[in-house]
């Protein structure tokens, strides 16, 4: 029976967690590459190429592998899906039906006794993790889409292999509330995969753990000081929080069936900067909250700060208006982000909005990414700089999504030869990393330390041309005093 030991030595000697510390590595018991990203990472070790350089299976020639070395090791589960994907082409069931399937052989070839250690009294099998049996009995949405996946997969590997419909709703619904998005080093989502031991971490808004991945590989590292290793304590984020507290809240019980009650979400002064505009006074730089729901006859204000009273209900409409359309175009960017829509969104809030307000902050997030794609690097730098304050405020100080932000402003200004500000940038980057990768990852040690040993020699490249003019300079000056 395959056992692994999951908890870092770092945890296990020592009664204080500090952050940084190594939690939990794990492998997955499940995973896939998104099937829109087929032939861009190997699904065995999710390894991304820069080249097209994988190799198809010869059989089924749907999954894509670095080498031989990669193809054996995804073998214990692919030689079942090899002759059905054979079997069904040119068809390829969706991702979900794809996972569903792995589990289905994985149990049926002794998966349901793997077991991964939180400790040497706790574990975790797949029949351990919650399944939400009745939430996902009674949501419709999710039936509907289940009974759709029966469908396919009754074609893909046949009715003979599937289980009674108890067993399938378990499988169904432990992939819909345990599954992660498995992301690669610049954050891109790669494929999906379920983990035993990683199913332990309950959700909260400001989290005091922090989950990356290298490959397939997950590892979860603390994000603050902890007396001590108390798992029932421990809590990721499972959503994007920079969001409102009632979005936020909505979003978990849709997709996961509880009601957020984290110190975050008890916090309604953080929600009315969200929804502020600047005060109407010039002398003054404080927000002034403004309600939707309030009658849109009513006056705005006064400002807590300076008291200025003269913002009239016109302000109210002109506001509300600017949110709606700006809520409407974040719709259709939920996909991919457009500089267009974005600089236009920008353009109508103006200097009406609060810097803090939420919907300033997701555009001009939206416009630093949207400049990134179609490399504008004056412009996402731009973006980038006016958000800083914006997204430290939605996901706080030192959260990992702070560095990665810092680690693409140092990175884009180091490639437009900006490289003083490059530096700044990536040495406020480089403790958060620290903290949330480790010195390990490839997002610091491959990426982060190679632009700051770049960056670091380019300046002092710099210095030496420029003591070298300085020198050049006087011996011209004392040759023709002489």
């Amino acid at each position: 029976m395959p056992r692994y030991k999951y908890l870092a030595k770092e945890v296990l000697e020592q009664q204080k967690v500090a952050k940084g510390n190594v939690l939990l590595t794990s492998k997955p018991f499940v995973y896939l590459v998104n099937g829109s990203l087929k032939g861009l990472y190997c699904d065995y070790c999710l390894k991304k190429k820069r080249i097209c350089t994988l190799q198809r299976c010869s059989g089924c020639k749907a999954e894509c592998y670095c080498d031989r070395d990669c193809q054996r090791g995804a073998w214990d589960i692919h030689r079942y899906e090899c002759k059905n994907l054979q079997r069904i082409h040119p068809l390829i069931p969706p991702d979900t039906a794809k996972l569903m399937a792995k589990v289905i052989f994985k149990l049926k070839n002794g998966g349901d006794q793997i077991e991964e250690k939180l400790s040497e009294r706790k574990s975790r099998k797949f029949k351990d993790l919650m399944n939400h049996y009745t939430d996902l009995k009674d949501d419709k949405n999710r039936q509907e889409h289940l009974t759709s996946l029966i469908v396919v997969l009754r074609k893909y590997i046949g009715s003979n292999n599937l289980p009674n419909e108890v067993d399938l709703q378990g499988i169904f619904g432990r992939i819909c509330v345990n599954s992660f998005s498995i992301t690669d080093q610049d954050m891109n989502t790669a494929g999906t995969g379920v983990y035993l031991a990683a199913s332990v971490f309950d959700h909260s808004c400001q989290p005091n753990s922090y989950v990356t991945f290298d490959g397939k590989r997950l590892m979860c590292r603390a994000l603050v000081d902890m007396p001590s290793l108390d798992w029932s304590k421990l809590r990721i984020s499972y959503i994007d929080v920079m969001n409102t507290t009632m979005d936020r809240r909505n979003e978990l019980h849709r997709r996961y069936y509880f009601w957020c009650d984290c110190r975050a979400c008890h916090n309604p002064e953080r929600d009315k900067l969200m929804s502020s505009i600047n005060c109407g006074n010039p002398k003054c730089t404080a927000p002034v909250h403004i309600d939707e729901d309030d009658d849109m006859d009513a006056p705005v204000g006064p400002c807590t700060v300076c008291g200025f009273n003269e913002l009239s209900s016109d302000t109210r409409k002109k506001y509300c208006s600017i949110a709606k359309y700006c809520r409407e175009q974040m719709e259709v960017m939920k996909d991919s982000y457009y500089l267009d829509l974005s600089q236009r969104g920008l353009e109508m809030q103006g200097d009406l909005f609060y810097k803090l307000n939420l919907l300033r902050v997701k555009f001009l997030d939206a416009a630093f990414e949207a400049a990134i794609c179609v490399e504008n690097w004056d412009t996402a730098i731009k973006y980038g700089m006016q958000n800083i304050e914006g997204v430290k405020f939605c996901y706080g100080e030192d959260h990992p999504n702070i560095g990665l932000m810092l680690l693409k402003l140092g990175k884009i200004c180091l490639h437009v030869y900006r490289t003083q500000e490059a530096l700044q940038y990536l040495k406020q980057a480089e403790p958060v990393l620290r903290v949330s990768h480790g010195t390990s990852h490839p997002t610091y040690k491959e990426e982060l330390m190679a632009l700051l040993q770049q960056a670091h020699e380019e300046l002092m490249f710099m210095s030496q041309k420029k003591k070298k003019r300085i020198n050049d300079i006087s011996v011209i000056c004392r040759t023709t005093c002489g």
